[in-house]
């Protein structure tokens, strides 16, 4: 498969055309290239988990899969998905998910755009490419996981406009607290939204009780100048 489109490049305000495609073993060099340009650009390096070497050549070399763009033959934007099946690191334990159905599970891994490319829209872009990319294997995936920084306003938004929801908020990574985010892809999770509730984002201890009690988080809100996350029960 191959998607094609124009973007700009805020370097140097040109419009170019760029190509989506499947990601190799031979991309690696530069998917870690693009990571480390990412990685050095953020003020704050734990609101972004990278991949290491060999969880990248585990993805590539046929338990997952990665899409790139690619402009005038440079990877400047990428997008990776896991198949964790046994692997410890299965979301699908935190949740409580079956054995078998931790099976079904696929990640959401790092997603990352050069500073150069970024205005584009091509997170968003590859979240559907890499979405749709998925539905066209053999369907024996029910859920997709991931976990976001609470405060990684983008990668938060991002996760939420995909429809997936914040089931969980652990500790991970070696004590990073995250926001553990589940979608089912058999049926669409109907929520309660006149009985939602509105809780600030700084207060997780209040978010845990909520999900603690059913809830889950849906959308992020503006409230007199606070930033709020709604949270609703699903309509059983």
């Amino acid at each position: 498969m191959t998607y094609t489109g124009e973007l700009t490049c805020q370097a140097t305000k040109a419009n170019e055309t760029y190509q989506v495609r499947r990601l190799k073993i031979e991309d690696l060099s530069a998917i870690l290239n693009v990571q480390q340009v990412v990685l050095d650009t953020l003020e704050k390096k734990d609101t972004l988990q990278p991949l290491s070497n060999d969880e990248f050549r585990t993805i590539l070399e046929g338990n997952g899969l990665m899409l790139g763009v690619i402009v005038r033959n440079h990877l400047v934007a990428f997008r990776a998905l896991w198949f964790p099946r046994e692997d410890k690191e299965n979301l699908g334990r935190d949740l409580g998910l079956s054995v078998d159905e931790q099976m079904k599970v696929v990640h959401q891994e790092i997603s990352s755009v050069h500073p150069d490319y970024r205005g584009n829209g091509l997170q968003k872009r590859l979240a559907f490419l890499v979405m749709k990319e998925l539905e066209n294997m053999n369907g024996s995936y029910h859920y997709v996981c991931c976990t976001v920084h609470p405060f990684n306003l983008p990668s938060l938004k991002d996760k939420l406009s995909q429809g997936l929801l914040i089931a969980k908020v652990k500790e991970k990574y070696a004590g990073h607290l995250r926001y553990i985010f589940m979608r089912e892809l058999q049926r669409e999770m109907r929520l309660d939204n006149d009985g939602a509730k509105l809780i600030a984002l700084e207060d997780l201890e209040g978010q845990k009780r909520l999900l603690e009690q059913g809830y889950y988080g849906y959308e992020l809100f503006q409230k007199e100048g606070q930033l709020m996350v709604g949270f609703a029960k699903p309509i059983l």
